[in-house]
């Protein structure tokens, strides 16, 4: 991957922003204050390790943990003066793992990395700012989904002035206020916005979550067809004969195995031709 300057100079910003002293103490006062930490427990003195700790819990105790802490720091980077601007800081920073995989996924051909992940971020820290704290479901996964809302959207825009085909892979797929619940904040957004796209083309059924290497040719299959490479019905048919037992209901419907090596060798031959230009394209 080349052109990762964004993200680059984000951590080199917060390595300057944890140097700053009184930093860590401030943030550890608003989760104190949150209820998130025990008044008793020994303060780190540098906000990385503070960040690093948070994170720790994250992951031994799931979701409700995050969920303490990020809305404590929201409700403060929804105010004014430099303590918003920290707080914003602080959740910017958790959220940049997810928001490398989002740009990643977001590329359009020929677009550089950093620009995409300079929309990201940019958008990233405008949902921070703005966030409705009242949003039901996991916060985490929430903030990256409206920032993959609004970087699409961005991206789109931006296309459409410079004359370059956008592929609305998400475009009608995100809906703000529905709930996510995932151990991946950013796959769960993604699989969301990925999932509402499939049932509105008609590629998978409604509550069906396709994982695995289905769930891997879910998607491929709604790139192609927003990137106008598959037809809409030839796209169903593909995605129909990747479900478990699809060979033996099309024996059962009189297609020989002859027949059905035939038809499966031809999607296969049409899905790598797909294939090549989605891994161009991203």
């Amino acid at each position: 991957m080349t052109g990762t300057r964004v993200f680059e100079s984000l951590d080199a910003e917060w390595a300057l922003v944890c140097a700053e002293s009184g930093r860590a103490e401030m943030v550890l006062g608003w989760l104190q204050e949150g209820g998130v930490l025990l008044g008793g427990e020994r303060a780190p003195r540098s906000l990385g390790v503070v960040l690093a700790e948070l994170e720790r819990r994250d992951r031994a105790q799931g979701r409700v943990h995050s969920d303490r802490w990020l809305r404590v720091l929201l409700e403060r980077a929804a105010g004014e003066g430099a303590g918003a601007q920290l707080a914003a800081r602080v959740v910017v920073q958790a959220m940049l793992p997810g928001a490398v995989r989002m740009t990643q996924r977001l590329l359009r051909a020929g677009q550089d990395f950093d620009e995409t992940g300079q929309v990201v971020v940019a958008c990233l820290y405008q949902v921070v700012r703005r966030f409705p704290l009242g949003r039901k479901g996991g916060v985490a996964a929430n903030l990256l989904l409206e920032t993959l809302h609004w970087a699409s959207r961005e991206l789109k825009a931006e296309a459409e002035l410079d004359v370059v085909p956008w592929h609305p892979v998400l475009e009608s797929a995100v809906v703000a206020g529905e709930p996510v619940a995932a151990d991946d904040p950013a796959e769960a957004a993604w699989q969301m916005a990925l999932g509402r796209q499939a049932v509105e083309t008609g590629l998978v059924r409604v509550g069906e979550v396709p994982d695995g290497a289905r769930g891997e040719l879910i998607e491929l299959l709604v790139w192609a067809v927003a990137a106008g490479l598959l037809d809409v019905k030839r796209a169903r048919v593909i995605a129909d004969e990747s479900r478990d037992g699809a060979g033996e209901s099309a024996g059962r419907a009189g297609v020989s195995a002859v027949a059905w090596r035939q038809r499966r060798s031809r999607t296969m031959r049409q899905l790598r031709a797909v294939a090549d230009q989605f891994v161009h394209a991203a």
